[in-house]
């Protein structure tokens, strides 16, 4: 394959994955405490230096660029506007290095979107039907058809009894993984942050972090750069067709 087509096919491919993170962040818009996707991409060295055939730096023909190398996504654990519901089973963190803690099957996961509800059992539990923890790892219960009183440092009391909810911290927000659901799940352990630390709000969501303005504006560059990348695989292609054509009518 030619170079300039390779660099051009790599170009649009690049801009092609940024384009689906962009749209995923997009379509998250209204998604409670959602995190956006930030897509990485990295300049790529030529063949032959990455091959030590040459050195960079040297100004030749073999030191051009070798185009545009996809990187894993990134999560910007920026935090989202915080907005009040009403609803006493609705929690907001104001702290973007703290997480709510849920069990799903025998997995502790993490989650910024507090938007609880009670379900038939009287379990606190996520929107997908996942328990959540209060302090010390154990599921928050409630009875549904007795009155309870909630506390903005996410103290649920109920007929003398206290419940906490966890609030728990990762040692870096780089060791979080995505596992759906705006669930994260932890590579290495997590603590419990000191209730003197907790910065929670009660009867409040936290939205989606997603700026639709900016995302839009991303949007549209990425996508003019898609193009471009596109008319110039168009125009390679044919100057290649047209020199082919003279060389077979000679």
């Amino acid at each position: 394959m030619p170079y300039g087509l390779y660099l051009s096919a790599a170009g649009a491919n690049a801009q092609s994955h940024r384009l689906e993170v962009l749209s995923h962040n997009l379509a998250n818009v209204n998604t409670t405490a959602f995190k956006p996707h930030l897509a990485m991409l990295r300049s790529r060295a030529s063949e032959a230096i990455e091959q030590g055939i040459a050195e960079p730096g040297t100004g030749s023909v073999d030191d051009l660029s070798g185009g545009i190398q996809i990187e894993p996504s990134l999560t910007q654990f920026k935090l989202g506007p915080i907005r009040q519901t009403g609803n006493p089973t609705d929690f907001a963190l104001q702290d973007p290095n703290q997480f709510f803690a849920i069990l799903r099957g025998d997995r502790q996961l993490l989650t910024r979107a507090g938007n609880f509800q009670i379900d038939a059992a009287g379990s606190l539990v996520t929107p997908h039907g996942d328990p959540v923890l209060g302090a010390g790892g154990v599921p928050i219960r409630i009875d549904p058809n007795q009155p309870y009183k909630v506390s903005d440092d996410g103290a649920i009391e109920q007929a003398g009894v206290r419940q906490v909810l966890a609030v728990v911290r990762p040692r870096a927000l780089g060791d979080l993984t995505r596992v759906g659901d705006n669930l994260f799940e932890s590579l290495t352990s997590v603590s419990e942050v000191p209730a003197d630390q907790r910065r929670l709000r009660s009867h409040a969501l936290e939205a989606s972090a997603v700026n639709p303005t900016e995302a839009m504006m991303e949007l549209i560059e990425a996508s003019r750069v898609y193009e471009a990348n596109i008319r110039m695989i168009q125009t390679q292609d044919e100057a290649i067709g047209q020199l082919l054509g003279r060389v077979l009518r000679q």
